[in-house]
């Protein structure tokens, strides 16, 4: 068998799917497939899409009275929800349960995330509950599956009241966590409560991506709180914070549309600082800020740059 095995799984990586079935025949006459064989099986054939031939390996599996493990639990379960079945593996849930057999919380992460991702958000709310009623303890995963299919279907509300129940599960939150929670709270334009989650997170030490930040101090500025964007850009550098050019980009637009040109040049002047090279939009940006002041001389300072760089002036530098 041991021989036979490390055949099937060499046929089925090398894409040999006719003479991985002829070798399959074989030991079904000689009476040689195991539960590694069926495993092996399954696995290469959902790792190449073929859903029904990998299903029909279950179905002769159960009637030839071979025992699954967990391992092939978690094979139908990652086969079928990798391939748009998560409703199906609903059913390897339930049969894996009814013949004593146990989960683990990455299969349960897949079901999660797969229900997910094709809108089942209730029956993904359900696996949960069910998997804590069966004396299961949920991982980050799960909840983070969870809590990015909540804002995906514009569900915040229950975003955050499982934020908040990982806590209460001593589930720690991640870093995926924070942000995905941070980029939903600011599609929801709830950028006061997304504000204190990055400050939570930069507190633990954590770096909130650079698009997270981002939409933040965008979010900051158009609602007209440019000086929490400042603090939160101040304290993201402190903590190693590397900003690119869209993110200075944001801010300076930000602190010029509110008369805050002086910082906003400060920004500019400091982004040799970050290896940052600012693009025509950083200096189109500039320029307009200072014209709108009236300070002429400053906007023609830019636009020398504009011309000692090499960028090519577009209609909004003209204007």
């Amino acid at each position: 068998s041991v021989v036979y095995n490390g055949l099937l799984s060499g046929y089925l990586k090398a894409g040999r799917i006719s003479d991985c079935f002829q070798l399959w025949e074989l030991m079904g006459k000689e009476g040689t497939r195991n539960v590694a064989s069926f495993n092996i099986m399954m696995k290469g054939l959902f790792d190449h899409g073929d859903i029904g031939k990998a299903s029909s390996i279950w179905e002769l599996m159960q009637e030839s009275g071979v025992v699954a493990d967990s391992t092939t639990h978690g094979i139908l379960v990652h086969g079928l929800c990798k391939n748009g079945y998560s409703r199906n593996s609903l059913h390897v849930l339930k049969t894996a349960e009814e013949n004593g057999g146990v989960l683990d919380c990455f299969s349960y992460s897949a079901m999660t995330n797969g229900l997910c991702k094709e809108g089942k958000m209730d029956e993904a709310a359900s696996l949960l509950n069910g998997m804590v009623k069966g004396g299961h303890t949920p991982n980050a995963h799960v909840y983070n599956a969870l809590i990015n299919g909540f804002i995906g279907a514009s569900k915040i509300e229950d975003a955050i009241r499982l934020y908040h129940e990982m806590g209460k599960t001593h589930c720690s939150p991640t870093v995926v966590t924070y942000n995905t929670l941070i980029n939903g709270l600011c599609k929801a334009e709830r950028f006061g409560e997304a504000y204190d989650l990055v400050r939570e997170m930069l507190e633990k030490g954590w770096k909130p991506g650079v698009i997270t930040i981002s939409i933040l101090i965008k979010g900051l500025c158009l609602g007209h709180k440019e000086d929490m964007a400042l603090n939160l850009w101040n304290q993201g550098i402190s903590k190693g914070l590397k900003p690119d050019v869209q993110m200075h980009n944001i801010l300076i637009h930000g602190l010029c549309t509110a008369g805050k040109t002086q910082l906003a040049l400060s920004l500019y002047l400091d982004m040799d600082h970050f290896n940052c090279v600012p693009n025509l939009v950083t200096h189109n940006t500039l320029m307009e800020g200072f014209y709108k002041e009236g300070d002429l001389s400053n906007a023609a300072v830019i636009w020398a740059r504009i011309l000692r760089n090499g960028l090519q002036p577009d209609v909004i530098s003209y204007n």
